[in-house]
């Protein structure tokens, strides 16, 4: 990596940072949490499920794990991001509710329990 000696140079890695990590804006972005808490309540299977169920969606998605949300008591979340929309949180995320984030949510557009409000 190159050495960052200026406010410039950041700016450009910031930059080029972001763009990496945001991907195509038109694709489903998955984001699942996976600090000590998420693996401890479970996001393990969560993330595996998406990994597994996604790719048989005729939608095209960006599935990652993240850090710490500081949401410890709604683990496991997950963030959803819909093309050209704010992202969503859904907090204690088990394998049904993330089959309802897929085909209710992401595929259909309907509103679901499960959100975190102020997120």
């Amino acid at each position: 990596m190159k050495a960052i000696k200026s406010i410039g140079d950041l700016k450009t890695l910031t930059d080029e940072i972001k763009e990496k990590t945001t991907g195509d804006k038109k694709k489903v972005q998955i984001s699942i949490a996976m600090a000590t808490c998420s693996i401890a309540s479970g996001s393990g299977k969560i993330l595996e499920f998406f990994k597994e169920e996604m790719p048989k969606q005729p939608i095209e998605s960006i599935i990652r794990s993240t850090g710490c949300l500081g949401l410890c008591h709604s683990e496991p979340t997950v963030e959803v991001i819909l093309p050209d929309s704010d992202p969503v949180v859904f907090g204690s995320v088990d394998v049904k509710m993330a089959r309802s984030i897929i085909d209710d949510f992401i595929k259909s557009g309907k509103t679901i329990d499960g959100v975190i409000e102020g997120n």
